[in-house]
């Protein structure tokens, strides 16, 4: 009988040895689990999170820039343009400022001056060209200072890589106000010629708006990677 006991008593021991073990287990896959989880937070950083970047759609108010056949105006399409890249920013974690979200005219001073206020990291220009004679198609990059020459071609090579089908006009050194006095890395992109009617055509598609900016965004991320 005391046989008996004693083995009752070794499987009761064993029975709170193993529901011991066993909580402990749980307790350290927790643990794990949670660690895990906050390193899978730390990789889903956003790529341009903290990134202040000012965009900048040319003319706008009784500045119409660009007019094309079509009755397309520059100052209209470059506002499109903008408003689908600081969508696509925003969602790659950006922190975006425009110089102007309607039909305004904003002094070129005032422009230069939002992105040092703001201490933006960035600074791009969008407009659309157009040349006397309809033949002439095509997109081309600016910059002033040298040191923005990287992010130009960053950008220009990104924007070709959609496959957008336009003409490659390269990237080029421009004299323009908002790029010579600008403080912060700037670019201004001419998209295309709104005096080409196959330019035209394209500049007022909203695919390929969207591939301006889905190569933009790649770009800007690309010159910050280094």
């Amino acid at each position: 009988m005391k046989i008996w006991k004693v083995l009752i008593l070794i499987i009761i021991l064993l029975i709170a040895f193993a529901a011991t073990h066993l909580f402990e287990f749980e307790k350290n896959e927790k643990i794990v689990g949670t660690e895990n989880n906050k390193t899978g937070k730390a990789e889903k950083k956003l790529a341009l999170e903290g990134r202040r970047i000012v965009l900048d759609p040319g003319h706008g108010g009784n500045d119409i820039g660009a007019s094309g056949q079509n009755g397309t105006l520059e100052k209209q399409v470059t506002l499109e343009t903008v408003n689908k890249i600081k969508a696509a920013l925003e969602k790659a974690g950006a922190e975006v400022q425009m110089t102007r979200d309607d039909d305004e005219y904003v002094e070129l001073e005032e422009r230069v001056e939002l992105a040092a206020e703001n201490q933006a990291d960035l600074f791009v220009s969008i407009h659309y060209d157009a040349f006397v004679t309809n033949d002439v198609e095509g997109m081309t990059s600016y910059y002033y200072h040298k040191r923005d020459q990287k992010l130009a071609e960053c950008i220009h090579q990104h924007i070709l890589m959609e496959d957008i089908h336009a003409r490659n006009r390269g990237v080029s050194y421009g004299d323009y106000y908002v790029l010579k006095e600008n403080k912060v890395p700037a670019v201004l992109l001419e998209l295309g010629y709104i005096s080409n009617p196959e330019d035209e055509a394209r500049i007022n598609s909203a695919a390929f708006q969207e591939e301006v900016a889905t190569g933009i965004v790649d770009g800007i991320k690309t010159f910050f990677e280094g």
